[in-house]
Protein backbone atom coordinates (compact mmCIF):
# COMPACT_ATOMS: atom_id res chain seq x y z
CA UNK A 1 0.00 0.00 0.00
CA UNK A 2 2.80 2.39 0.92
CA UNK A 3 4.67 1.52 -2.25
CA UNK A 4 1.62 2.28 -4.40
CA UNK A 5 1.12 5.56 -2.58
CA UNK A 6 4.75 6.54 -3.19
CA UNK A 7 4.41 5.72 -6.88
CA UNK A 8 1.28 7.85 -7.09
CA UNK A 9 2.98 10.81 -5.41
CA UNK A 10 6.02 10.56 -7.67
CA UNK A 11 3.80 10.41 -10.77
CA UNK A 12 1.84 13.42 -9.56
CA UNK A 13 5.02 15.41 -8.99
CA UNK A 14 6.29 14.52 -12.45
CA UNK A 15 3.00 15.56 -14.05
CA UNK A 16 3.00 18.84 -12.14
CA UNK A 17 6.59 19.59 -13.16
CA UNK A 18 5.94 18.72 -16.80
CA UNK A 19 2.75 20.77 -16.86
CA UNK A 20 4.59 23.69 -15.26
CA UNK A 21 7.38 23.41 -17.81
CA UNK A 22 4.91 23.33 -20.68
CA UNK A 23 3.05 26.33 -19.33
CA UNK A 24 6.21 28.36 -18.71
CA UNK A 25 6.44 31.45 -20.87
CA UNK A 26 9.46 31.82 -23.09
CA UNK A 27 11.39 35.04 -22.62
CA UNK A 28 13.47 36.75 -25.27
CA UNK A 29 16.63 35.12 -23.91
CA UNK A 30 14.92 31.73 -24.02
CA UNK A 31 13.95 32.30 -27.63
CA UNK A 32 17.51 33.25 -28.56
CA UNK A 33 18.90 30.15 -26.84
CA UNK A 34 16.44 27.87 -28.65
CA UNK A 35 17.15 29.50 -32.01
CA UNK A 36 20.91 29.10 -31.61
CA UNK A 37 20.32 25.43 -30.83
CA UNK A 38 17.67 24.50 -33.40
CA UNK A 39 18.01 26.57 -36.56
CA UNK A 40 19.53 24.87 -39.59
CA UNK A 41 21.57 27.91 -40.62
CA UNK A 42 23.52 27.85 -37.34
CA UNK A 43 23.97 24.09 -37.46
CA UNK A 44 25.30 24.38 -41.02
CA UNK A 45 27.70 27.17 -40.08
CA UNK A 46 29.01 25.20 -37.10
CA UNK A 47 29.48 22.10 -39.24
CA UNK A 48 31.47 24.18 -41.73
CA UNK A 49 33.63 25.44 -38.86
CA UNK A 50 34.24 21.86 -37.72
CA UNK A 51 35.28 20.85 -41.25
CA UNK A 52 37.68 23.80 -41.36
CA UNK A 53 39.15 22.69 -38.03
CA UNK A 54 39.67 19.19 -39.41
CA UNK A 55 41.32 20.64 -42.52
CA UNK A 56 43.68 22.67 -40.32
CA UNK A 57 44.58 19.59 -38.32
CA UNK A 58 45.16 17.64 -41.54
CA UNK A 59 47.46 20.39 -42.84
CA UNK A 60 49.41 20.25 -39.58
CA UNK A 61 49.74 16.51 -40.04
CA UNK A 62 52.23 17.10 -42.86
CA UNK A 63 54.81 17.97 -40.19
CA UNK A 64 54.01 14.94 -38.02
CA UNK A 65 55.32 11.39 -38.48
CA UNK A 66 53.29 8.71 -40.15
CA UNK A 67 53.24 5.54 -38.05
CA UNK A 68 52.20 2.13 -39.37
CA UNK A 69 52.26 -1.34 -37.89
CA UNK A 70 51.58 -4.72 -39.43
CA UNK A 71 51.49 -8.39 -38.42
CA UNK A 72 51.44 -11.42 -40.70
CA UNK A 73 50.96 -15.06 -39.77
CA UNK A 74 51.68 -17.70 -42.42
CA UNK A 75 51.31 -21.48 -42.24
CA UNK A 76 52.46 -23.58 -45.22
CA UNK A 77 51.86 -27.28 -45.86
CA UNK A 78 53.57 -28.81 -48.92
CA UNK A 79 52.80 -32.45 -49.84
CA UNK A 80 55.70 -34.06 -51.69
CA UNK A 81 54.56 -36.12 -54.70
CA UNK A 82 58.05 -37.55 -55.49
CA UNK A 83 58.55 -41.39 -55.09
CA UNK A 84 60.06 -42.76 -51.93
CA UNK A 85 63.85 -43.10 -51.86
CA UNK A 86 65.52 -46.61 -51.40
CA UNK A 87 68.71 -46.49 -49.34
CA UNK A 88 71.00 -49.66 -49.37
CA UNK A 89 71.49 -51.23 -45.92
CA UNK A 90 73.17 -54.67 -46.70
CA UNK A 91 75.79 -55.77 -49.25
CA UNK A 92 77.20 -59.14 -50.58
CA UNK A 93 80.87 -59.05 -51.61
CA UNK A 94 82.39 -61.68 -53.98
CA UNK A 95 86.15 -61.96 -54.75
CA UNK A 96 87.20 -63.83 -57.89
CA UNK A 97 90.56 -64.37 -59.63
CA UNK A 98 90.94 -63.79 -63.32
CA UNK A 99 93.97 -64.15 -65.64
CA UNK A 100 94.49 -61.42 -68.16
CA UNK A 101 97.49 -61.68 -70.48
CA UNK A 102 99.32 -64.06 -68.26
CA UNK A 103 98.72 -61.90 -65.19
CA UNK A 104 96.49 -62.84 -62.33
CA UNK A 105 94.12 -60.32 -60.84
CA UNK A 106 91.42 -60.29 -58.17
CA UNK A 107 88.04 -58.73 -58.88
CA UNK A 108 85.82 -57.60 -56.06
CA UNK A 109 82.08 -57.47 -56.83
CA UNK A 110 79.64 -55.89 -54.46
CA UNK A 111 75.90 -56.55 -54.63
CA UNK A 112 73.16 -54.94 -52.63
CA UNK A 113 71.23 -57.53 -50.79
CA UNK A 114 68.85 -55.31 -48.71
CA UNK A 115 67.26 -51.88 -48.92
CA UNK A 116 65.61 -49.37 -46.56
CA UNK A 117 62.85 -47.22 -47.97
CA UNK A 118 62.87 -43.58 -46.85
CA UNK A 119 59.58 -41.83 -47.62
CA UNK A 120 59.68 -38.38 -49.18
CA UNK A 121 58.66 -35.98 -46.38
CA UNK A 122 55.85 -33.41 -46.45
CA UNK A 123 57.03 -29.92 -45.62
CA UNK A 124 55.20 -27.94 -42.95
CA UNK A 125 56.30 -24.46 -41.83
CA UNK A 126 54.90 -21.54 -39.85
CA UNK A 127 56.23 -18.00 -39.96
CA UNK A 128 55.31 -14.84 -38.04
CA UNK A 129 56.30 -11.39 -39.19
CA UNK A 130 55.50 -8.11 -37.47
CA UNK A 131 56.91 -4.69 -38.02
CA UNK A 132 56.42 -1.08 -37.03
CA UNK A 133 57.57 1.88 -39.05
CA UNK A 134 57.25 5.63 -39.12
CA UNK A 135 58.58 8.59 -40.99
CA UNK A 136 58.28 12.26 -41.87
CA UNK A 137 58.34 13.67 -45.35
CA UNK A 138 57.12 17.06 -46.56
CA UNK A 139 57.95 19.72 -49.09
CA UNK A 140 59.10 23.15 -48.01
CA UNK A 141 57.56 25.69 -48.10
CA UNK A 142 54.37 24.21 -49.57
CA UNK A 143 53.52 22.41 -46.34
CA UNK A 144 53.84 25.62 -44.33
CA UNK A 145 51.75 27.67 -46.80
CA UNK A 146 49.05 25.00 -46.75
CA UNK A 147 48.94 24.96 -42.95
CA UNK A 148 48.88 28.77 -42.69
CA UNK A 149 46.02 28.99 -45.22
CA UNK A 150 44.08 26.23 -43.43
CA UNK A 151 44.51 27.99 -40.08
CA UNK A 152 43.20 31.27 -41.51
CA UNK A 153 40.29 29.46 -43.18
CA UNK A 154 39.41 27.94 -39.81
CA UNK A 155 39.41 31.36 -38.16
CA UNK A 156 37.29 32.72 -41.00
CA UNK A 157 34.78 29.88 -40.54
CA UNK A 158 34.66 30.55 -36.80
CA UNK A 159 33.86 34.22 -37.47
CA UNK A 160 31.21 33.16 -39.98
CA UNK A 161 29.54 31.20 -37.19
CA UNK A 162 29.48 34.32 -35.01
CA UNK A 163 28.08 36.38 -37.90
CA UNK A 164 25.35 33.78 -38.49
CA UNK A 165 24.51 33.76 -34.79
CA UNK A 166 24.25 37.54 -34.71
CA UNK A 167 21.99 37.59 -37.78
CA UNK A 168 19.77 34.95 -36.21
CA UNK A 169 19.63 36.86 -32.91
CA UNK A 170 18.49 39.93 -34.84
CA UNK A 171 15.79 37.89 -36.59
CA UNK A 172 14.61 36.51 -33.23
CA UNK A 173 14.44 39.99 -31.71
CA UNK A 174 12.51 41.33 -34.67
CA UNK A 175 10.03 38.46 -34.53
CA UNK A 176 9.74 38.73 -30.73
CA UNK A 177 9.12 42.49 -30.78
CA UNK A 178 6.60 42.07 -33.59
CA UNK A 179 4.77 39.49 -31.50
CA UNK A 180 4.75 41.81 -28.49
CA UNK A 181 3.48 44.67 -30.65
CA UNK A 182 0.56 42.54 -31.89
CA UNK A 183 -0.26 41.53 -28.31
CA UNK A 184 -0.31 45.17 -27.23
CA UNK A 185 -2.41 46.02 -30.24
CA UNK A 186 -5.01 43.46 -29.14
CA UNK A 187 -5.23 45.23 -25.79
CA UNK A 188 -5.81 48.54 -27.56
CA UNK A 189 -8.47 47.02 -29.81
CA UNK A 190 -10.20 45.35 -26.86
CA UNK A 191 -10.31 48.69 -25.09
CA UNK A 192 -11.70 50.32 -28.22
CA UNK A 193 -14.43 47.65 -28.49
CA UNK A 194 -15.33 48.11 -24.84
CA UNK A 195 -15.44 51.87 -25.28
CA UNK A 196 -17.62 51.60 -28.41
CA UNK A 197 -19.97 49.23 -26.64
CA UNK A 198 -20.38 51.65 -23.75
CA UNK A 199 -20.94 54.54 -26.14
CA UNK A 200 -23.52 52.51 -28.05
CA UNK A 201 -25.41 51.73 -24.84
CA UNK A 202 -25.27 55.40 -23.83
CA UNK A 203 -26.50 56.64 -27.20
CA UNK A 204 -29.31 54.07 -27.23
CA UNK A 205 -30.40 55.33 -23.82
CA UNK A 206 -30.35 58.90 -25.09
CA UNK A 207 -32.32 57.81 -28.17
CA UNK A 208 -34.94 56.13 -26.01
CA UNK A 209 -35.22 59.34 -24.01
CA UNK A 210 -35.51 61.33 -27.22
CA UNK A 211 -32.31 63.29 -26.76
CA UNK A 212 -30.39 61.52 -29.58
CA UNK A 213 -31.23 60.85 -33.19
CA UNK A 214 -31.56 57.35 -34.62
CA UNK A 215 -28.72 58.15 -37.01
CA UNK A 216 -26.46 58.56 -33.99
CA UNK A 217 -27.32 55.03 -32.87
CA UNK A 218 -26.71 53.61 -36.36
CA UNK A 219 -23.39 55.38 -36.72
CA UNK A 220 -22.23 54.13 -33.34
CA UNK A 221 -23.27 50.60 -34.31
CA UNK A 222 -21.11 50.87 -37.41
CA UNK A 223 -18.20 52.09 -35.28
CA UNK A 224 -18.76 49.23 -32.85
CA UNK A 225 -18.74 46.72 -35.72
CA UNK A 226 -15.54 48.21 -37.15
CA UNK A 227 -13.87 48.03 -33.76
CA UNK A 228 -14.84 44.35 -33.37
CA UNK A 229 -13.48 43.64 -36.86
CA UNK A 230 -10.24 45.42 -35.97
CA UNK A 231 -10.04 43.31 -32.79
CA UNK A 232 -10.45 40.10 -34.80
CA UNK A 233 -7.72 41.20 -37.19
CA UNK A 234 -5.44 41.99 -34.26
CA UNK A 235 -6.09 38.58 -32.70
CA UNK A 236 -5.29 36.87 -36.00
CA UNK A 237 -2.11 38.93 -36.20
CA UNK A 238 -1.08 37.60 -32.78
CA UNK A 239 -1.56 34.02 -33.97
CA UNK A 240 0.47 34.71 -37.11
CA UNK A 241 3.22 36.46 -35.18
CA UNK A 242 3.29 33.59 -32.68
CA UNK A 243 3.76 31.06 -35.47
CA UNK A 244 6.42 33.21 -37.13
CA UNK A 245 8.34 33.55 -33.87
CA UNK A 246 8.07 29.82 -33.23
CA UNK A 247 9.51 29.08 -36.68
CA UNK A 248 12.30 31.60 -36.15
CA UNK A 249 13.45 29.85 -32.98
CA UNK A 250 13.08 26.37 -34.49
CA UNK A 251 9.81 25.25 -32.90
CA UNK A 252 6.72 23.77 -34.51
CA UNK A 253 4.59 26.74 -35.68
CA UNK A 254 1.45 24.59 -35.53
CA UNK A 255 1.75 24.27 -31.76
CA UNK A 256 0.54 26.90 -29.32
CA UNK A 257 3.57 28.40 -27.62
CA UNK A 258 3.47 30.80 -24.70
CA UNK A 259 5.81 33.79 -24.91
CA UNK A 260 6.43 36.35 -22.20
CA UNK A 261 5.01 39.79 -22.84
CA UNK A 262 7.43 41.53 -20.50
CA UNK A 263 9.73 43.99 -22.21
CA UNK A 264 11.57 47.24 -21.65
CA UNK A 265 12.15 50.10 -24.03
CA UNK A 266 15.85 50.04 -24.80
CA UNK A 267 18.29 52.91 -25.17
CA UNK A 268 21.60 53.32 -26.97
CA UNK A 269 24.42 55.45 -25.63
CA UNK A 270 27.29 56.56 -27.84
CA UNK A 271 28.15 58.80 -30.77
CA UNK A 272 27.90 57.95 -34.44
CA UNK A 273 31.69 58.03 -34.85
CA UNK A 274 32.11 55.58 -31.97
CA UNK A 275 29.50 53.26 -33.44
CA UNK A 276 31.16 53.26 -36.88
CA UNK A 277 34.61 52.69 -35.41
CA UNK A 278 33.37 49.81 -33.31
CA UNK A 279 31.60 48.23 -36.27
CA UNK A 280 34.62 48.43 -38.58
CA UNK A 281 36.79 46.68 -36.01
CA UNK A 282 34.32 44.15 -34.58
CA UNK A 283 31.90 43.18 -37.35
CA UNK A 284 32.42 39.38 -37.75
CA UNK A 285 31.78 39.38 -41.49
CA UNK A 286 34.53 41.97 -42.02
CA UNK A 287 36.95 40.06 -39.81
CA UNK A 288 36.09 36.85 -41.66
CA UNK A 289 36.87 38.46 -45.01
CA UNK A 290 40.19 39.72 -43.63
CA UNK A 291 41.09 36.15 -42.63
CA UNK A 292 40.09 34.94 -46.09
CA UNK A 293 42.38 37.56 -47.63
CA UNK A 294 45.20 36.23 -45.44
CA UNK A 295 44.51 32.69 -46.64
CA UNK A 296 44.44 33.89 -50.26
CA UNK A 297 47.79 35.61 -49.70
CA UNK A 298 49.27 32.32 -48.48
CA UNK A 299 48.01 30.63 -51.65
CA UNK A 300 49.57 33.40 -53.74
CA UNK A 301 52.94 32.99 -52.00
CA UNK A 302 52.76 29.24 -52.55
CA UNK A 303 52.07 29.80 -56.27
CA UNK A 304 54.98 32.23 -56.60
CA UNK A 305 57.30 29.80 -54.86
CA UNK A 306 56.79 27.48 -57.80
CA UNK A 307 59.54 29.39 -59.62
CA UNK A 308 62.10 28.41 -56.96
CA UNK A 309 63.60 25.06 -55.98
CA UNK A 310 61.75 23.09 -53.36
CA UNK A 311 63.40 21.12 -50.59
CA UNK A 312 61.91 17.89 -49.29
CA UNK A 313 63.47 16.57 -46.07
CA UNK A 314 62.57 13.03 -45.10
CA UNK A 315 63.38 10.58 -42.35
CA UNK A 316 61.98 7.13 -41.66
CA UNK A 317 62.59 4.34 -39.18
CA UNK A 318 61.42 0.76 -39.25
CA UNK A 319 61.71 -2.31 -37.07
CA UNK A 320 60.94 -5.81 -38.35
CA UNK A 321 60.94 -9.14 -36.55
CA UNK A 322 60.57 -12.47 -38.40
CA UNK A 323 59.96 -15.80 -36.66
CA UNK A 324 59.88 -18.94 -38.84
CA UNK A 325 61.85 -21.79 -40.49
CA UNK A 326 65.46 -21.29 -41.50
CA UNK A 327 66.55 -21.73 -45.07
CA UNK A 328 68.51 -24.96 -44.35
CA UNK A 329 66.50 -28.16 -44.49
CA UNK A 330 67.51 -31.84 -43.83
CA UNK A 331 65.40 -34.22 -45.95
CA UNK A 332 66.49 -37.25 -43.94
CA UNK A 333 65.26 -35.72 -40.68
CA UNK A 334 62.12 -34.34 -42.31
CA UNK A 335 62.13 -31.39 -39.93
CA UNK A 336 63.02 -27.74 -40.11
CA UNK A 337 64.66 -25.56 -37.53
CA UNK A 338 62.97 -22.42 -36.26
CA UNK A 339 64.77 -19.09 -36.09
CA UNK A 340 64.18 -15.40 -35.30
CA UNK A 341 65.53 -12.49 -37.28
CA UNK A 342 65.26 -8.78 -36.41
CA UNK A 343 66.12 -5.72 -38.48
CA UNK A 344 66.27 -1.98 -37.75
CA UNK A 345 66.15 0.42 -40.67
CA UNK A 346 66.85 4.16 -40.49
CA UNK A 347 66.65 6.30 -43.59
CA UNK A 348 66.98 10.06 -43.85
CA UNK A 349 67.96 12.60 -46.41
CA UNK A 350 67.08 15.74 -48.29
CA UNK A 351 65.95 16.10 -51.88
CA UNK A 352 65.61 19.15 -54.09
CA UNK A 353 63.23 19.64 -56.97
CA UNK A 354 63.20 22.54 -59.41
CA UNK A 355 60.36 22.80 -61.88
CA UNK A 356 62.00 24.69 -64.73
CA UNK A 357 59.08 24.71 -67.18
CA UNK A 358 55.60 23.22 -66.81
CA UNK A 359 53.72 24.62 -69.78
CA UNK A 360 52.79 27.94 -68.11
CA UNK A 361 50.85 26.16 -65.35
CA UNK A 362 52.69 28.20 -62.72
CA UNK A 363 51.69 31.44 -64.38
CA UNK A 364 48.08 30.30 -64.37
CA UNK A 365 48.21 29.43 -60.66
CA UNK A 366 49.83 32.77 -59.77
CA UNK A 367 47.28 34.72 -61.79
CA UNK A 368 44.35 32.81 -60.28
CA UNK A 369 45.68 33.42 -56.77
CA UNK A 370 46.12 37.15 -57.49
CA UNK A 371 42.58 37.42 -58.86
CA UNK A 372 41.14 35.64 -55.82
CA UNK A 373 43.02 37.93 -53.45
CA UNK A 374 42.05 41.08 -55.38
CA UNK A 375 38.40 40.04 -55.41
CA UNK A 376 38.43 39.52 -51.66
CA UNK A 377 40.10 42.90 -51.08
CA UNK A 378 37.50 44.61 -53.25
CA UNK A 379 34.73 42.76 -51.42
CA UNK A 380 36.21 43.86 -48.06
CA UNK A 381 36.31 47.51 -49.12
CA UNK A 382 32.72 47.31 -50.34
CA UNK A 383 31.62 45.54 -47.16
CA UNK A 384 33.28 48.16 -44.96
CA UNK A 385 31.40 50.91 -46.80
CA UNK A 386 28.16 48.95 -46.46
CA UNK A 387 28.68 48.44 -42.72
CA UNK A 388 29.42 52.15 -42.22
CA UNK A 389 26.30 53.03 -44.22
CA UNK A 390 24.12 50.60 -42.23
CA UNK A 391 25.43 51.92 -38.93
CA UNK A 392 24.83 55.52 -39.96
CA UNK A 393 21.31 54.77 -41.19
CA UNK A 394 20.42 52.80 -38.04
CA UNK A 395 21.90 55.47 -35.78
CA UNK A 396 19.96 58.28 -37.42
CA UNK A 397 16.82 56.16 -37.37
CA UNK A 398 17.17 55.79 -33.59
CA UNK A 399 17.26 59.57 -33.14
CA UNK A 400 14.20 59.89 -35.32
CA UNK A 401 12.32 57.16 -33.44
CA UNK A 402 13.14 58.73 -30.08
CA UNK A 403 11.41 61.91 -31.18
CA UNK A 404 8.57 59.90 -32.69
CA UNK A 405 8.21 58.01 -29.40
CA UNK A 406 7.87 61.25 -27.45
CA UNK A 407 5.40 62.65 -29.96
CA UNK A 408 3.37 59.43 -29.76
CA UNK A 409 3.16 59.67 -25.98
CA UNK A 410 2.09 63.30 -26.14
CA UNK A 411 -0.43 62.38 -28.80
CA UNK A 412 -1.95 59.69 -26.54
CA UNK A 413 -2.31 62.19 -23.73
CA UNK A 414 -3.87 64.74 -26.08
CA UNK A 415 -6.25 62.20 -27.66
CA UNK A 416 -7.32 60.92 -24.23
CA UNK A 417 -8.09 64.45 -23.05
CA UNK A 418 -9.85 65.28 -26.32
CA UNK A 419 -12.03 62.17 -26.01
CA UNK A 420 -13.10 63.16 -22.50
CA UNK A 421 -13.98 66.70 -23.58
CA UNK A 422 -15.84 65.53 -26.68
CA UNK A 423 -17.78 62.99 -24.61
CA UNK A 424 -18.89 65.69 -22.21
CA UNK A 425 -19.83 68.01 -25.08
CA UNK A 426 -21.85 65.25 -26.72
CA UNK A 427 -23.64 64.55 -23.47
CA UNK A 428 -24.48 68.25 -23.25
CA UNK A 429 -25.49 68.41 -26.92
CA UNK A 430 -22.58 70.68 -27.86
CA UNK A 431 -20.92 68.05 -30.10
CA UNK A 432 -22.24 65.73 -32.79
CA UNK A 433 -21.88 61.98 -33.02
CA UNK A 434 -19.28 62.46 -35.75
CA UNK A 435 -17.17 64.52 -33.37
CA UNK A 436 -17.38 61.73 -30.81
CA UNK A 437 -16.51 59.04 -33.36
CA UNK A 438 -13.55 61.05 -34.56
CA UNK A 439 -12.31 61.38 -31.01
CA UNK A 440 -12.63 57.62 -30.48
CA UNK A 441 -10.73 56.83 -33.67
CA UNK A 442 -8.03 59.36 -32.83
CA UNK A 443 -7.60 57.81 -29.40
CA UNK A 444 -7.13 54.32 -30.83
CA UNK A 445 -4.78 55.51 -33.53
CA UNK A 446 -2.66 57.37 -30.98
CA UNK A 447 -2.37 54.25 -28.79
CA UNK A 448 -1.42 52.06 -31.77
CA UNK A 449 1.15 54.66 -32.85
CA UNK A 450 2.69 54.65 -29.39
CA UNK A 451 3.03 50.87 -29.43
CA UNK A 452 4.59 51.01 -32.87
CA UNK A 453 7.05 53.70 -31.79
CA UNK A 454 8.17 51.75 -28.71
CA UNK A 455 8.80 48.50 -30.54
CA UNK A 456 10.22 50.17 -33.63
CA UNK A 457 12.80 51.80 -31.37
CA UNK A 458 13.77 48.43 -29.90
CA UNK A 459 14.11 46.96 -33.39
CA UNK A 460 16.16 49.96 -34.54
CA UNK A 461 18.58 49.53 -31.63
CA UNK A 462 18.86 45.82 -32.48
CA UNK A 463 19.58 46.72 -36.10
CA UNK A 464 22.32 49.13 -35.00
CA UNK A 465 23.91 46.54 -32.72
CA UNK A 466 23.82 43.96 -35.49
CA UNK A 467 25.43 46.40 -37.94
CA UNK A 468 28.15 47.04 -35.33
CA UNK A 469 28.70 43.34 -34.67
CA UNK A 470 27.84 43.89 -31.02
CA UNK A 471 25.12 41.29 -30.41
Amino acid sequence: MRFALCKFLILALVLVSVTGAMAAELTLDDCITLALKNRASIISARNAEQLAAVSQRAALGAFLPNVAASYRYTHNEITNIKPDENVPTAYDTTISTVVVGGDTAKVVRTRVTDYTTIPSPDIKSTSKIWDISGGISFTLPDAWFSYAAARLDHESARLDVIASEQDLILAVKQAFYLYLATVQDVSVQEEAVKRSDEQLKLIQSKFELGSAAKSDVLKQKVQYGNDKLALLQAQNAVITANASLAYTIGLDPMQDHQFSTQYSVRQFEGTLAEAVQFGLTHKPSLLSTEKSIGAANQSLMSAKWGYLPKASPFVSYGYERITGPNQSYNPLLATSTEGTESRNTLTYGLSFNWNIFDGFAREQRVKAAKVAKNNLQASLADSRNLVASQIKSAYLNIDQLKQRQQVARDNVDAASEDLKITQEKYNLGAATILDLLDAQVSMKQAQVAQISADFDLNVAISNLENAMGKM
